[in-house]
C-alpha cells in the first residue's frame, strides 16, 4: 500500500513535496486561527450565532441586531455550536482551528484535482499518473496553501475557507462517482454540496445546476442511469438541508429553505447608481432618498438598516424582505427594459468587480494581485483547453465558474463568491503550467508544438 501511495503521487519526491506542502498550507492557516483577527461583521455574528446556540438562546444574533437572524446562512454557525457543546464552553480559538484543517482539505483538493486534471490536458491518452501530472497537481496544491485571502479568513468564523474545502470535494467526488460507476457514489456529492448550499445559500443554485449537468451526462446512451444519478445526487441535497427547512417552517411560519435576505441582495444587487459596488448602495439610497434619512445615516446606519426603511416607505404592508424583493424585481424590469445598455454595463462592471482581484486588502499588494492574476488566466485557458479533451471535466468545472458568475451579476457582486472557486482556478492553473512547459521545451528543441 506504501508503495502504491508513492507510485500515485510521483515517487518519494513528489510524495515529500505534497507533505510539505499540506504542513505548509495547515500551518500557515492554524496560525491564522490561533491569533485571531479582528471579525467583520459577519463574522461577529456568526459567532453571536454559535454562542447564543450554545447557551440555549436559539438561533438568533441577540438584542441590537440589525437584520433579522434567519438573513444569516447557519451552516457555519450549527457547526460552531456544535464545537461547542463537545469541548463542554465556548473555544472561539479551538473552533477557529478545527476550522482552519478543514480548510486544510483544500489544498488536498487541488492538488488530486490538478493531478486529474492534467493527464487530460498532458497526456490524454494515457491514464496513469505521471510526473508531469503530479508536479500540476503540486503547483495547484502551494498556489491553495499560501492564498492570502482564504488564510486571512481562517483568522475569524468566516464560511469562505469551509466553503472552498466543501465545493472542491463535491466536484473530486462528482469525477470519482462518474469514473467508478455505481449510483449511491453520487449521494456523497450530493452531500457535500448540501453543506456547501447551508454554508453559502446561495450556492443552492450551484447544486441544482450540477445535477442537470449529471442528467444530461448519459441522455444519448442510458437516460435512465443518468436520471437515477441525478436523483442520487439530489437526494443527497435534500438529505442534508430539508431538516433546516422543516425548522424554518416552524419558526418562520413560512416556506424558507436555508436562510432569507434574498430581497435585499436582489434589490442593492440591482441598484443601477451604484455601478455594481454593493459598498456605495447604502449612501447612494440615503443621497436619492434625502427626505426619508437625516444626515449622517449613510455612515451611521448599516446598508440593511437603510434597506429596511427604504422598503417600509414603499411597501408598509409588507415584511421588509418581501418588499425589498418587489422592489428589486421591479427595478430590475425597468432597468432592462428602459436602460438595457446602461444595464449591460452595470453587469459587465459587477463580473469584473468579482473576478479582478481576491477579497481583503492583502489581494491588492502586487505580488499578491498577480498571484490572482496568474491563476486566473492561466485557470480559464486551461479550462478551454479541457473543454475540447475531456467535456465532462471542462462541463461540470464550466457550470460551477457560470452558476457563480450569474449569482453575482444579479445579487450583490462581491469578491468573496470567488473565493470558493480558488482550488479549482489553481488545479487547472497546475495543469495550464505544465502543458505550457512542455510546449515550450518542444520549441526549444526544434520541434512545432503540438496541436
Amino acid at each position: 500500500m506504501a508503495n502504491g501511495l508513492t507510485a500515485r503521487n510521483g515517487g518519494r519526491f513528489g510524495l515529500a513535496a505534497l507533505v510539505a506542502i499540506l504542513l505548509l498550507g495547515a500551518g500557515l492557516r492554524v496560525g491564522e486561527a490561533w491569533d485571531g483577527r479582528a471579525p467583520v461583521y459577519d463574522a461577529a455574528a456568526y459567532a453571536a450565532i454559535a454562542r447564543n446556540l450554545d447557551q440555549g438562546n436559539g438561533f438568533t444574533v441577540g438584542a441590537g441586531a440589525t437584520q433579522p437572524s434567519s438573513n444569516y446562512s447557519p451552516g457555519l454557525p450549527l457547526l460552531t455550536a456544535g464545537v461547542y457543546e463537545l469541548s463542554g464552553s465556548v473555544h472561539e480559538r479551538l473552533a477557529r482551528v478545527l476550522l482552519a484543517l478543514v480548510g486544510t482539505l483544500s489544498v488536498l483538493f487541488a492538488y488530486l484535482l490538478g493531478r486529474r486534471l492534467s493527464r487530460f490536458l498532458n497526456s490524454p491518452r494515457h491514464s496513469e499518473v505521471n510526473t508531469g501530472n503530479v508536479v500540476a497537481g503540486l503547483i495547484g496544491a502551494a498556489a491553495v496553501a499560501i492564498y492570502p485571502a482564504l488564510l486571512e479568513y481562517q483568522g475569524m468564523l468566516m464560511s469562505e475557507p469551509l466553503a472552498a474545502s466543501l465545493l472542491s470535494g463535491a466536484v473530486l467526488a462528482m469525477f470519482w462517482a462518474a469514473a467508478r460507476g455505481g449510483l449511491l457514489r453520487w449521494l456523497l456529492p450530493g452531500i457535500l454540496l448540501g453543506a456547501l448550499a447551508m454554508v453559502r445559500p446561495e450556492y443552492l443554485g450551484v447544486a441544482v445546476l450540477l445535477g442537470l449537468v449529471v442528467l444530461a451526462r448519459g441522455l444519448r446512451d442510458d437516460w435512465s442511469r443518468s436520471l437515477a444519478a441525478a436523483a442520487v445526487l439530489v437526494a443527497g441535497v435534500v438529505v442534508v438541508v430539508a431538516p433546516w427547512t422543516i425548522r424554518n417552517a416552524v419558526a418562520l411560519d413560512r416556506m424558507v429553505p436555508i436562510s432569507t435576505g434574498s430581497g435585499q441582495v436582489l434589490f442593492a444587487g440591482t441598484y443601477l447608481p451604484s455601478d455594481g459596488n454593493p459598498e456605495r448602495v447604502g449612501e447612494e439610497v440615503v443621497a436619492e432618498h434625502p427626505r426619508l434619512f437625516a444626515s449622517g445615516d449613510a455612515e451611521r446606519l448599516r446598508l440593511e438598516q437603510i434597506l429596511a426603511t427604504l422598503a417600509a416607505h414603499r411597501y408598509p404592508e409588507l415584511e421588509s424582505d418581501a418588499a425589498l424583493s418587489k422592489m428589486g424585481k421591479e427595478q430590475l424590469w425597468d432597468d432592462v427594459s428602459e436602460e438595457p445598455l446602461e444595464t449591460s454595463g452595470f453587469v459587465a462592471a459587477k463580473v469584473g468587480r468579482i473576478w479582478s482581484h481576491g477579497p481583503r486588502a492583502v489581494m491588492r499588494e502586487p505580488v499578491w494581485e498577480a498571484l490572482h492574476w496568474v491563476l486566473l488566466v492561466l485557470g480559464l485557458l486551461s479550462l478551454a483547453v479541457l473543454a475540447w479533451c475531456r467535456r465532462w471535466e471542462a462541463l461540470v468545472i464550466g457550470a460551477v465558474f457560470l452558476a457563480i458568475t450569474a449569482i453575482s451579476a444579479l445579487l450583490v457582486a462581491s469578491p468573496r463568491r470567488v473565493l470558493v472557486l480558488v482550488p479549482l482556478l489553481a488545479a487547472l492553473a497546475g495543469s495550464a503550467t505544465v502543458r505550457l512547459w512542455a510546449e515550450a521545451h518542444k520549441w526549444k528543441l526544434g520541434r512545432a508544438p503540438s496541436q
